[in-house]
């Protein structure tokens, strides 16, 4: 099946392009699945499936930042035609052995293509946010350009003002960083992209170890 995906070979991606924090994602693998699942309440699946009131069966999904495929590429990958996107050697690899049959690629999301229109959803959970802000407006544009009209974004983003969130040891794995804008600022970002927010909430989670983070999930579709 062709996948109009304009760079598709990992050997051309060099370690400089890869999220200089996969290697903290890379000792997390072996336990990170059970850990985000203990995330109260973990609303991923619920989410991810909102992408059945836009799509077709069949049609291209993308998702940023997939880490081991698990839960969204497992729930979505019977029904659409999924490609998982992360820049951590460790969690796709464990990605291959969960899901033999899905496409995952090693790849920055700020670098990857996709052929215009080619793709009926992006999806991005927990990722997005632990990039620059300043390069968020640049990937919400690129997202609308691989999306056909009436395909959708569907993540979370901060929902509050955070320039540089740095923790040294996160998760006992090592350093970590967090960027992202308030929730009116990434609402007007992603319309400047031209993704129409349709949907939006912040909810409050609390974390196995109690700390509680209040991301903005949204559905965001592309105009026509």
């Amino acid at each position: 099946m062709g996948h109009n995906l304009l760079m598709a070979d990992e050997s051309s991606l060099t370690d400089e392009a890869m999220n200089d924090f996969s290697t903290t994602y890379d000792a997390l693998a072996h336990r990170y699945d059970d850990w985000s699942a203990a995330v109260v309440p973990d609303v991923r699946a619920a989410w991810a499936r909102k992408i059945d009131a836009f799509l077709t069966g069949g049609e291209r999904v993308v998702e940023l930042g997939c880490g081991t495929g698990v839960p969204v590429g497992k729930l979505v990958c019977a029904t659409y035609d999924y490609t998982g996107i992360d820049s951590s050697t460790g969690m796709l690899a464990k990605g291959h052995v969960a899901l033999p049959g899905v496409i995952f690629m090693r790849a920055d999301m700020h670098e990857v293509q996709f052929s215009p229109g080619s793709l009926g959803a992006v999806m991005a959970f927990y990722s997005i946010g632990h990039t620059p802000r300043e390069r968020h407006a640049t990937l919400f544009a690129s997202i609308a350009s691989w999306l056909r009209p009436g395909g959708v974004f569907i993540g979370n983003l901060h929902s509050h003002d955070d320039a540089d969130d740095y923790e040294p040891d996160w998760l006992g794995a090592g350093p970590m960083r967090w960027s992202g804008f308030d929730m009116a600022t990434n609402v007007a970002l992603l319309a400047d992209a031209g993704l129409q927010v349709v949907e939006s909430v912040v909810i409050e989670q609390t974390e196995p170890e109690g700390t509680k983070i209040h991301p903005l999930w949204v559905v965001a579709r592309r105009e026509s």
